[in-house]
């Protein structure tokens, strides 16, 4: 059974940073990404529901930028999970909101970066400016 790959690799004029898509996203929150249609699935969406699946496999075949973003966001999803998992009690839904709070703003490598896992498979951003794109 193959691995699921991202419906936006067939996305016309995506912009990208490195060789990464900057995708359309649902929120209300004013950031480099576009915004999404509210009755189409986003990249977020995308991401849970192909989570479980794609999680199980051990090699992934980059069809496109998009699967490149799919891939970054399954590893920060399990991220969240393992921060959620490390607790030493089940965190209430308060105490787990202020743990993937304190997550999401710490510091994490971006593609160029020495400690980036995946830097074989990521082009590092071209400037400055573009590698501002990943900490909105």
């Amino acid at each position: 059974m193959p691995a699921y790959h991202s419906s936006f690799n067939e996305e016309p004029d995506v912009r990208q940073v490195g060789n990464m898509a900057v995708l359309p996203i649902r929120t209300r929150i004013r950031g480099p990404a576009p915004l999404a249609d509210p009755q189409q699935a986003d990249i977020v969406d995308e991401t849970l529901d192909l989570f479980r699946a794609n999680s199980l496999f051990r090699n992934f075949e980059i069809k496109g930028p998009a699967d490149r973003t799919l891939i970054i966001l399954i590893l920060f999803i399990s991220d969240c999970l393992a921060k959620l998992g490390s607790a030493r009690t089940v965190p209430t839904q308060i105490e787990a909101s202020k743990l993937l709070n304190t997550l999401s703003v710490d510091t994490f490598p971006i593609p160029g970066d020495a400690n980036f896992p995946l830097n074989a498979h990521y082009a590092a951003p071209s400037s400055r400016a573009d590698a501002g794109l990943f900490f909105h």
